[in-house]
């Protein structure tokens, strides 16, 4: 053969590369077999010459500086702060994907937009409850490595061991300076020496009372963010700090009467936010992929239940939003009902003639009384195979490809 190799061992001729019939023939590696017959070609001179003159046009770049590295976040280029430690930045969420379709998808990104502002402006997030907003601020935090302080307002509860808190010894009455007043003065001090600017997060902040709400109007100040100190003296702000509170209301309380904790914000706190974004619920080309990272059981062995979760999601959404059903069905509620459908697929039995209504059940059976179940059930029936207010089979059926499609 013009141009190819002969093997060594049994004198087989391959045309470009001899790896494949050293495997398959006499088991051995290329290496093993250059070891043996030191010298013996396994790439013809053809694929050679190729390599050769294809490496000459390929432009070799080393990597950025550390103080230049970048990452692309919703189509936005953001800087990383290497100095920081990734134990000083929030939690990745588990199977997180950026959101790129629909409402929330604009939304992920006018965020990514204003984070990458150098001048940091005060950011007030609200939307329904499970449509990612406090995932974000972690995925944020973790990928672009900044400082990240949060806190969650509880209804009632005297937030101001936040920043101070007072004791009493034998030496009479001293303050400790807190947490978060530290890092909002000081910053966040790198291993390397370099200072960071944190990002305080506040979540669930349409929970707090009026005195509560107070503590940000001097922190949210537009002309110089302050914070206040035990005996009533102010502490300028680490220049870059920004401050980031997440809501399920607009402020305006609790307006859709689903989220009864939620107070009215004062208008002139409000203000001093210079960004206010309304996130909105996944879009389920995004939220499909989060789920089959999450459940690869029902992945592998009924996929079909994807493809009708995605309806039944769609359809609870519309009505919700119509205001035929009083609920929210956020990504927690899918991750139920999969949740559940996994538990379910477990069994040694096999897999239910009616699976999604078995699973569904564990979400249906939280709504507060039967009327609205009901509506939910026939919101939801259109998209179960067998429907889902009728008993149907409980049988069970073996694991075939043919048999799992009639169980969702």
């Amino acid at each position: 053969m013009e141009n190819g190799i002969k093997c060594k061992v049994c004198g087989y001729e391959a045309r470009d590369y001899l790896g494949d019939h050293l495997v398959e023939a006499h088991d051995l590696t290329v290496v093993e077999y250059v070891a043996k017959y030191p010298g013996a070609p396994t790439l013809s001179q053809r694929l050679q010459d190729a390599f050769a003159a294809k490496a000459k046009t390929i432009r070799r770049t080393g990597p950025p500086a550390l103080d230049d590295l970048t990452i692309e976040f919703a189509g936005v280029t953001l800087p990383v702060n290497t100095s920081v430690p990734a134990s000083a930045c929030g939690t990745f969420p588990d199977n997180y994907v950026v959101p790129e379709h629909g409402d929330l998808g604009e939304d992920v990104q006018a965020l990514a937009l204003v984070w990458a502002d150098p001048e940091c402006p005060p950011t007030f997030i609200h939307g329904e409850p499970g449509c990612g907003k406090d995932a974000l601020i972690n995925a944020l935090s973790y990928l672009t490595r900044t400082p990240l302080v949060t806190r969650s307002i509880v209804p009632g509860t005297d937030i101001q061991s936040w920043f101070f808190t007072r004791e009493l010894d034998e030496h009479g009455t001293s303050y400790v300076l807190g947490p978060v007043l530290i890092a909002l003065r000081d910053g966040f001090h790198c291993p390397d020496g370099v200072v960071v600017p944190h990002t305080f997060h506040i979540t669930d902040f349409d929970r707090a009372d009026k005195s509560q709400a107070e503590y940000l109007r001097l922190i949210t100040d537009t002309i110089e963010g302050k914070v206040v100190g035990p005996k009533g003296e102010c502490f300028p702000i680490y220049p870059g700090t920004r401050v980031v509170v997440t809501a399920n209301s607009a402020g305006g309380g609790d307006v859709r009467g689903r989220c009864i904790s939620s107070n009215p914000i004062d208008a002139s706190i409000l203000d001093r936010f210079l960004v206010a974004l309304h996130f909105h619920q996944l879009d389920w080309a995004d939220e499909e992929k989060i789920i089959r990272a999450k459940f690869p059981v029902l992945g592998e062995r009924c996929p079909g239940v994807f493809k009708v979760m995605g309806r039944i999601t769609t359809a609870l959404r519309k009505a919700i939003s119509d205001e035929t059903l009083y609920a929210e069905f956020s990504h927690r509620g899918v991750v139920s009902i999969l949740k559940h459908a996994t538990r379910l697929v477990r069994q040694k039995d096999g897999i239910p003639t009616n699976l999604m209504k078995k699973a569904a059940r564990v979400w249906v059976d939280k709504l507060p009384d039967d009327d609205t179940r009901s509506v939910a059930w026939n919101v939801m029936d259109p998209h179960i195979k067998g429907g889902a207010l009728d008993a149907g089979n409980t049988s069970h059926v073996q694991t075939g490809t043919k048999t799992l499609a009639q169980g969702f």
